[in-house]
Order: structure tokens, then sequence, then C-alpha cells
């Protein structure tokens, strides 16, 4: 074999992991599989696409080895097959953040009204932890109980509007919830400003914050 056909194959190999990951459908689902393992019929339903093009979709990924997969009875629960593949995404999407003019513009034409102006994960924790600010969570219950930020409380999206009264009105309040491609935090600090709340967003998720300090 050549020196040429050795330096082909190799790239090659490489190509195969970013052909993998070369679809706005299987980056949504890696958001989605960092916050914490999910079946198909959930993927599908958060995606918003058929079972079958979901399956579709996570096949290409765990050929891959991006993803992998665990029988619990009858269902398939999907998982990010390992800690870089997590991290890549945090790169990637804070990479285009940078690099693509239209990216920018969308993320600032999504914004919500009310972002905090914490400089850092480790002064927003600290706040938590010194009870000078309330820090929610509105992700799904499941994901929570995967990993959350340090004195994080549990307030999903979908039950913020029943569970709001757990919330003082005379203490900020900081939502978060999959990063700042999710919507969850910028509605959920919506609703709690109309409510007579002090809201505001920190945009980045735990998969972010956890490589914030990361190369």
């Amino acid at each position: 074999m050549t020196n040429r056909q050795i330096k082909d194959q190799l790239f090659a190999q490489v190509a195969t992991l970013t052909k993998s990951i070369a679809s706005p459908k299987r980056l949504e689902l890696l958001e989605l599989l960092a916050q914490s393992p999910k079946t198909v019929e959930q993927l599908a339903e958060e995606a918003e696409m058929s079972i079958a093009l979901t399956s579709a979709h996570l096949k290409a990924l765990k050929s891959a080895q991006c993803v992998r997969v665990k029988q619990e009875g009858k269902y398939r629960r999907y998982e990010i097959a390992n800690e870089q593949i997590a991290q890549l995404w945090v790169i990637l999407h804070r990479l285009a953040a940078e690099q693509l003019p239209e990216l920018q513009q969308q993320l600032t034409d999504i914004a919500p009204q009310r972002t905090t102006d914490i400089d850092s994960v480790e002064e927003l924790i600290s706040l938590a932890e010194l009870q000078q600010i309330q820090l929610i969570d509105v992700r799904p219950s499941a994901e929570f109980a995967h990993a959350h930020l340090p004195h994080a409380l549990s307030l999903p999206i979908h039950e913020l509007e029943s569970k709001a009264d757990s919330l003082a009105k005379d203490k900020p309040v900081v939502a978060y919830c999959r990063g700042p491609f999710c919507l969850y935090a910028r509605d959920a600090v919506a609703w709690l400003n109309q409510q007579g709340f002090n809201a505001s967003q920190w945009q980045d998720g735990v998969t972010e914050s956890h490589y914030n300090d990361k190369p």
C-alpha cells in the first residue's frame, strides 16, 4: 500500500464520523442525548420526527460510535457514547456561533428580553448556594435527575404554571434549559416576568457549563 493510499484511508475514517453528524436532525438528537438517555419514542417526540426517521438517524450515529443503545424490556434506550461526543457538540455549536454571521443573527433574534448579567457559571452556582437567586431548571424532570447545576430547582416548563407558587417574587429567578438552542428557558422567563417575577435566563445548559473551562 502506498503512502497516499494509507493517508486516504486514515482521512476517510475521520470523515465517517463527520458524515454521521452532518445533519441538522442528528445534531439535535445529540443535543437531546447529551441531557440524558432517551428512548426512540422520546427522541421522536422531542425532535418532531417520525419514529422510523428517528431510528434511521440513530442508526447512522450508532454506526460511527456516537451513540450506544441498551435494551430495557421492550424499549431501546439510547445514550451518548462517551463524554467526548457531548464535548464535540458544544465545540461545534460554539464555533458555528462565532464563525457564521447568519447564526449569530438568529441567536440574537431568539434571545430572551432578559438575559442574566451573571458572568460565569461559578458565580451563578455561588449565588444559588447563598440563596441570593432562585436557580431553576426548566427541562423535563428526567433530564434534571440525570444531571443538573448545583443548587438548581427542577421546575419543568410544562409544569411551570402549576408550580410557580413555589417561587418567591421578592428574589430574582434565573432559568436555564438545554443550552442556547433550547427555547424552554426563554419561554419560562417571558411567562414569569408577566406574572410579576424578576426573571432572567442563563443561556448555557448543563453540558455547556461542564466544558466552560476546557479547551
